[in-house]
C-alpha cells in the first residue's frame, strides 16, 4: 500500500527528461544473456493518441498515408553490460520499427511537408534492488544488529551487560525502522519513474490498492524490463515554430530476465506496431509466442531542417 501512494503522489512530479532519465547510469557489471524470444515472455504496450490527433481512413478502412521523420532520442542503456542491447545503434532499431509504421499507414520523408517527427528512446529499467540491493541494505544490517544485541541481553539477563546489550538492540531497532522507511521512499520514487516511463502508471492508479493485479503490475516495474519508446510530435510545429505537440504516444516493454533484446525486439515492434497512432486504451499484455514478424528494407530518412 505505501508503494502504491508513493506512485500517486511521485508521479505529478515527473518531467518528460525524467521518464526517460532512470537509465543513465554507468554499466557496473556484467550480464551473460542466455534468454531466447517468445516463450512464456509477455510484451507489455501502453499507448495513447491526442484528442486533436484523428486518423483519416479509405474506403476500404486503411489509413490514409502521413510521412514522417524519427529522430533519435537516445540509448539509456541499464545497470549492467547488455550485449544484446548495448551493440544495437539507432540504425538497428529504425530498421525494425519501419515495418510495422508502414503496416500503419506511416511512410518516411525528409521534405517540408513532413507531418511526424517521431523520436525514439530504448534502454533497460533501473529498478530499487539496482540501486541499493535489498539483502545488503542498511535497514537489514542494523536489523540483524539489534537481534544480535537483543540475543546478548537474553544472555546475560538481570546483569548490566544485559542492560547494555537491550538499551543497545533498542537503538538498533530504531534505526533499522528510520532507515527502512528512507529505502521504501527511494524505492517509490523508483517505482514511480519506471511505471510513467513504461506506461504503467494509469493502469496502477485505477485498480484498487486489494486488486491483485495491481501486485503483478508492481512487481513487473520492481525487475528490470527492456522497454522502446516512441513520442510523435507534430513536425511543423516543431520546426517552424519550436512548439513540441505531442500527437501519440507508444511505450513497449519485456523483462530482461530470460530474454534476448536483439531478438524479442521485431516481435516486440510488431505487437506495438498495431497500436502506433492509436489508443490502446490503457496497459495491454500480448504473448511473444504468438507473434510473427517480418522486417522490411532499410530506407533513410533523412534529416531534421534548421529552424
Amino acid at each position: 500500500m505505501k508503494r502504491h501512494i508513493s506512485l500517486r503522489a511521485f508521479s505529478c512530479l515527473c518531467a518528460l527528461s525524467a521518464l526517460l532519465g532512470p537509465g543513465c547510469q554507468e554499466p557496473t557489471a556484467t550480464k551473460t544473456s542466455t534468454g531466447q524470444a517468445g516463450g512464456a515472455s509477455r510484451t507489455a504496450v501502453y499507448s495513447r493518441a491526442s484528442k486533436d490527433y484523428v486518423r483519416i481512413q479509405n474506403a476500404d478502412g486503411s489509413f490514409v498515408p502521413e510521412s514522417y521523420l524519427l529522430k533519435e532520442g537516445g540509448n539509456y542503456g541499464g545497470p549492467r553490460v547488455d550485449k544484446t542491447i548495448d551493440l544495437l545503434n539507432f540504425n538497428d532499431i529504425t530498421t525494425v520499427i519501419a515495418k510495422p509504421l508502414q503496416d500503419m499507414g506511416y511512410v518516411p520523408s525528409e521534405g517540408r511537408g513532413t507531418k511526424l517527427l517521431i523520436l525514439v528512446y530504448w534502454g533497460v529499467t533501473v529498478v530499487p534492488n539496482d540501486i541499493s540491493p535489498k539483502d545488503s541494505r542498511d535497514s537489514v544490517t542494523l536489523a540483524a544488529a539489534a537481534d544480535s544485541s537483543l540475543s546478548g541481553s537474553r544472555a546475560f539477563h538481570d546483569t548490566p551487560e544485559g542492560a547494555v546489550d537491550a538499551q543497545q538492540a533498542r537503538s538498533l531497532l530504531l534505526d533499522s525502522q528510520t532507515s527502512a522507511n528512507m529505502e521504501a521512499g527511494q524505492d517509490g520514487h523508483a517505482d514511480a519513474k519506471n511505471a510513467n516511463l513504461l506506461g504503467y502508471t494509469d493502469e496502477i492508479f485505477r485498480l484498487h490498492v486489494h486488486d491483485p493485479n495491481l501486485t503483478v503490475l508492481e512487481d513487473e516495474i520492481e525487475n528490470d524490463r527492456y522497454y522502446v519508446v516512441l513520442l510523435a510530435y507534430d513536425y511543423q510545429a516543431a520546426s517552424r515554430f519550436g512548439v513540441h505537440r505531442l500527437l501519440w504516444e507508444t511505450r513497449f516493454s519485456i523483462p530482461e530476465q530470460g530474454n534476448d533484446f536483439s531478438k524479442a525486439f521485431p516481435l516486440m515492434a510488431s505487437i506495438a506496431g498495431r497500436y502506433f497512432g492509436l489508443d490502446s486504451h490503457g496497459l495491454i499484455h500480448h504473448n511473444l509466442a504468438d507473434t510473427n514478424v517480418e522486417i522490411g528494407t532499410p530506407k533513410s530518412l533523412g534529416a531534421l531542417p534548421e529552424k
